[in-house]
């Protein structure tokens, strides 16, 4: 057979039964039908069925395909939709008040103010903590809304993580230790070191163990609960009644008018 009619044949096998899908994220995934890429998808970022979107161009589609066609996918929380979760945090059996969202500007000192430098004061630069839709109330709650930060900075999908409630709330994580905006500091040693149960419901008892990386935890999860603690035990306190008082009072609305889905 011609090799270039072997080559079209692929060609046309390819766009007839293998389905292309972009990643929000700039991945690409091939699969049979739109179905099988959300499988792949949900393994790859752990993340619930009922929490991937998929669209052809900009219109969202539910049902089953087959054929190729511009096909992007992505997960939520994204514009427009608003969720919370509540936040315990705990060092040494002690439980800590709610969390504030930290002043928007912070002035930095310089370590060696130079000779040359003829500018009055000792602020060498000031640093800006815009708001990016993850933030506090006080109220022991993570508040997750999108939209409401600028465009230009907003994150989306798999990018909602803790790592941005961390810098809104002051909290330096580094990967061994976390440091609080008043200064205290906790370092991981021989005996003690820093752990967080994500609770997908804050009602259930099944929880997801963390002991690295928490600023890349997914905050997807509606009505989550998260234990966050320094001490000893492998096993997490409780998380904290007037936080999980606070999350009872609030709702979860999706971008598209109905609820955000959640299993609580």
């Amino acid at each position: 057979m011609d090799f270039g009619l072997i080559i079209i044949l692929l060609w046309i096998l390819r766009h007839l039964f293998i389905v292309t899908v972009r990643d929000a994220g700039g991945g690409i995934f091939y699969g049979i039908s739109t179905a099988n890429v959300v499988a792949q998808y949900a393994k790859q970022y752990n993340t619930p069925h009922t929490h991937i979107i998929f669209w052809e161009r900009s219109q969202q589609i539910q049902s089953f395909r087959w054929t190729s066609g511009q096909y992007s996918i992505s997960s939520r929380p994204i514009s427009g939709d608003h969720i919370h979760m509540s936040m315990s945090i705990w060092t040494n059996g002690i439980a800590r008040q709610a969390e504030h969202d930290r002043p928007i500007t912070q002035d930095i000192p310089y370590d060696t103010k130079e000779n040359i430098c003829k500018y009055p004061g000792n602020i060498a630069y000031t640093k800006v903590w815009p708001h990016v839709g993850v933030h506090t109330h006080c109220d022991g709650l993570i508040h997750v809304h999108p939209w409401s930060a600028p465009k230009a900075i907003r994150q989306e999908g798999q990018s909602i993580q803790l790592g941005l409630w961390f810098d809104q709330v002051g909290i330096q994580y580094r990967p061994s230790s976390f440091e609080f905006y008043n200064g205290t500091r906790y370092d991981n040693n021989a005996t003690h070191k820093w752990r967080i149960a994500e609770y997908p419901c804050y009602n259930r008892s099944n929880y997801n163990l963390y002991e690295d990386h928490f600023d890349k935890i997914w905050l997807g999860h509606a009505y989550a609960s998260y234990v966050m603690w320094y001490g000893s035990s492998k096993t997490p306190p409780p998380a904290i009644k007037t936080h999980i008082a606070s999350l009872k009072k609030v709702g979860a609305t999706g971008f598209n008018g109905r609820s955000y889905p959640h299993n609580c």
